[in-house]
Order: structure tokens, then C-alpha cells, then sequence
């Protein structure tokens, strides 16, 4: 079955999104556990360091970074 181009740039974005929506997740688990440790050693006060979620603009950028991979041969 052959996928029409619109098909591969909506597939592309998808996978662009849930890669930096999984990235963001382990971002986030990450400075959850640090700001825990530093809290509980007693270097930190009550301020986050939570990491900026991604913007459309990103998810187009890493698309477009995926499709040069599919266009190199």
C-alpha cells in the first residue's frame, strides 16, 4: 500500500510530536527527581526548574529533521 505525500507529512508530525512529547516526559522526571534531592538536602528552596513544553514550531522542526533522514540515500 502506498502512501499519498499527505499521509507521509501527517505521519512525520506525529512522530515528531510523540518523540519530543516523550523527551518533555523524561525532561520532566528528571528535574522532578533532582529538585527532590537538592529539597531534601536541604539546597533548594521551593522553586521549580520544570523544563518548557514544546511549541508547534518544534514539532515542524524535528519533522523536517526526520524527512532529510528519509531523503538521504
Amino acid at each position: 500500500m502506498t502512501k499519498t505525500p499527505f499521509e507521509i507529512r501527517a505521519d512525520l508530525l506525529k512522530l515528531a510530536a510523540d518523540h519530543l512529547e516523550k523527551q518533555f516526559t523524561a525532561n520532566v522526571s528528571f528535574v522532578t527527581e533532582y529538585n527532590k534531592a537538592l529539597l531534601d538536602a536541604g539546597v533548594l528552596g521551593e522553586r521549580s526548574m520544570l523544563p518548557k513544553y514544546f511549541t508547534s514550531e518544534e514539532v515542524i522542526k524535528k519533522a523536517a529533521e526526520f524527512y532529510s533522514f528519509v531523503q538521504t540515500k
